[in-house]
């Protein structure tokens, strides 16, 4: 076991030592996993909140304080990847139930399971699926949308409403 200190090995692999990093893992998988495992009460998702926060902390390292504690730093990292997991869940399902809300105003039939709503989705063209996507399951705005695909605000409202359009004709005919 290596005796130096997190700082010591933070250092190391700065000056590219990936073994260093590695060892640093080996120190606080356990304290990642277990506060990932509290936040999550769901083990595949507290294994992919670790890994990923090992994953940004490596990314991030040249951004670590070392008058800190590496393990705090660590931890922060892993309880900010689990949050940012149930704001995006928490977005996506609000998102999906105004998208089941506004059907059901609009008379449409009963909501499809997500088998066939993923299966009419394949459907589309890409053209229109992708900002269907951006708007309804990332819950972005037109101007974002716009911004990602390099198109206008008024060109991504279009797509949307073509895409609900043609998705809707889809799941009724099909």
């Amino acid at each position: 076991m290596d005796e130096r200190t997190d700082q010591e090995l933070v250092s190391a692999c700065l000056e590219g030592n990936r073994d260093a990093f590695a060892q640093l893992v080996g120190r606080h998988q356990d304290s990642v996993y277990g506060l990932a495992v509290g936040m999550t009460r769901n083990h595949e998702d507290a294994a992919d909140m670790a890994q990923d926060a090992f994953i940004r902390a490596y990314a991030k390292l040249e951004q670590y304080n070392p008058d800190y504690s590496f393990k705090s730093w660590l931890l922060r990292i892993c309880a900010n990847q689990t949050k940012n997991l149930f704001r995006k869940r928490t977005r996506r399902r609000a998102v999906e139930e105004n998208y089941l809300k506004e059907g059901e105003v609009a008379g449409d039939a009963a909501p499809p399971d997500y088998e066939a709503l993923e299966a009419a989705l394949a459907q589309l063209p890409p053209k229109l699926c992708a900002p269907l996507r951006l708007k309804f399951m990332e819950g972005m705005a037109y101007d974002e949308i716009g911004a990602i695909l390099g198109i206008g605000i008024s060109a991504a409202k279009m797509r949307v409403m073509r895409a609900r359009k043609q998705l809707a004709e889809i799941l009724n005919h099909g």
